[in-house]
Order: C-alpha cells, then sequence, then structure tokens
C-alpha cells in the first residue's frame, strides 16, 4: 500500500472488508504515514473493528505497522505525524463524545495490533 493515496489505500481496506463480509470499511477513521486522517464509515454506524465489541466504539486505523508486536515502542512502527495526528483525532473526539476507554485490538484478540501498548503511548 506504500506510496498510494490515502483514498486509495481507504478503498483497498474497504475491498478487504467488503470481502470478508463486513457491510462496508470496518474502521471509522484512517491515519496515514503522513499524518493525514480520512473517515472511514460514519461514526454514528457501529464499526466492524474488533469481532464481539464494536458497539459503543470508535475504530482507528493507522497505516503500517505489519509484522510488529504489542510490546514495540510506537516510533518503531509509525512516524511522528501519525503520532500526532493519532493524538489531535483523540483530542477531537473527546471534545464530542464521552470516551471512557482507550485501547489496542490486543486487549480483545489474539493480535498484535496496533503494534504499540497504547497505555505506555497515552502516556508519553
Amino acid at each position: 500500500m506504500q506510496g498510494k493515496p490515502l483514498a486509495e489505500k481507504r478503498a483497498e481496506i474497504r475491498r478487504w472488508h467488503l470481502g470478508r463480509g463486513f457491510s462496508d470499511i470496518g474502521y471509522h477513521w484512517l491515519i496515514d504515514r503522513d499524518g493525514k486522517v480520512m473517515a472511514g464509515r460514519m461514526e454514528s454506524i457501529v464499526g466492524a473493528h474488533v469481532k464481539g465489541r464494536n458497539t459503543g466504539t470508535l475504530g482507528i486505523c493507522l497505516i503500517g505497522g505489519h509484522g510488529s508486536a504489542t510490546t514495540d515502542p510506537f516510533a518503531e512502527n509509525f512516524t511522528p505525524e501519525q503520532d500526532a495526528a493519532l493524538r489531535r483525532l483523540i483530542r477531537e473526539i473527546q471534545g464530542r463524545a464521552r470516551i471512557r476507554t482507550i485501547s489496542g485490538h490486543y486487549r480483545y484478540a489474539v493480535k498484535a495490533c496496533p503494534g504499540f501498548e497504547v497505555n505506555k503511548w497515552l502516556r508519553g
């Protein structure tokens, strides 16, 4: 996916998700390597990003991190631009919705994503 515009990456992820039987792209937001943010599905529509735990959640996908481990530092797999964009997006969401928990997919499934320890990243 590297080198493609974010809109093409979004379309590719959407195709993957439709191929898996989802009704649309599963994530509400995508953040590319350069920090550009693009909407996925509308926040008012339940996502398809954590099997069995989508209700009441918003899914944010960071492009990159393939082959990462849960314990990797954020900077090992993602860019400073993504870091800033993710923090900004979380603040924006907090400004319009009550957020009780910010967590990674790995807390709910046997997966390494997002490829860093979310709580450690939030602290610092």
